[in-house]
């Protein structure tokens, strides 16, 4: 009986290290994909609109000009947030075995995700709302949830042209959470169904016509499992979305 309790032991460990192995080739694969068409191409665009500008700039009309600009502009804030969520996977993935929790007040680790994204907000004339308490203090894992605040966010943003983008938190049934709330197009029962997937594909898909890589879902869907946390998707087409994460907190005033 021993040896067979042994053996069973063995048997699941190799069975839970092979399932890792196959997520990371999986994620790794998905990876590939994404720098392979989501940066390569835009970045052939830039050098392509660059080169056409220098060249040709003065046989082309003001309005094409400043339109080419504009599109340079707009492709380099995607490559950048889009590089920045690739930087914070790889941090994640690294330092998911070293992790602690600590206390910290969430407000100024919302101000920290917030600071990287003020001027794409602006840009499309979002207010980005901070409404938690300055003095909540809570205990979780600081760097996780920051990713995951800051992808929250990311997305809010994405999908909104003007409006408020306002994060704060409350509490329901004893559970405490923190909400995303946007005033942008929203999504349908069958996009919110997708996107809760366990199966949800990371590729170049097309929302409302707008690229998305998933990239940011995919790892809110990984921190909200370090952090035993839950997502609630809540939208309306044309009236906007908020996503509320239902977190365990210990300790602290974040009861």
């Amino acid at each position: 009986m021993r040896l067979e309790k042994q053996v069973a032991e063995k048997t699941s460990e190799l069975q839970q290290k092979n399932e890792v192995l196959e997520k990371n080739d999986i994620i790794k694969t998905r990876l590939i994909s994404i720098i392979s068409h989501d940066i390569v191409t835009p970045l052939k665009f830039l050098t392509v609109a660059g080169k056409k500008l220098i060249e040709k700039r003065k046989e082309m009309p003001d309005a094409l000009q400043a339109e080419t600009i504009e599109e340079i502009a707009n492709t380099s804030q995607d490559l950048q947030l889009l590089s920045t969520n690739i930087l914070n996977w790889i941090k994640y993935q690294h330092e998911n075995r070293h992790l602690a929790k600590e206390d910290f007040l969430l407000h100024g680790l919302v101000n920290q995700a917030l600071s990287v994204l003020r001027l794409m907000a602006r840009q499309k004339g979002i207010v980005l709302n901070n409404e938690v308490d300055e003095e909540l203090t809570i205990t979780q894992y600081f760097e996780p949830l920051k990713i995951l605040v800051y992808n929250l966010v990311s997305n809010a943003i994405s999908f909104s042209n003007g409006g408020t983008v306002t994060i704060g938190t409350r509490q329901q049934n004893g559970h405490f959470q923190i909400f995303v709330s946007d005033e942008g197009m929203g999504m349908n029962e069958g996009q919110i169904n997708n996107i809760m997937n366990e199966q949800f594909i990371v590729s170049s898909a097309n929302m409302h016509n707008r690229k998305g890589n998933g990239l940011g879902y995919l790892i809110i869907k990984d921190l909200l499992k370090t952090m035993q946390a839950t997502l609630d998707i809540q939208s309306t087409p044309g009236v906007g979305t908020t996503v509320l994460v239902t977190i365990p907190i210990e300790g602290g005033n974040g009861h």
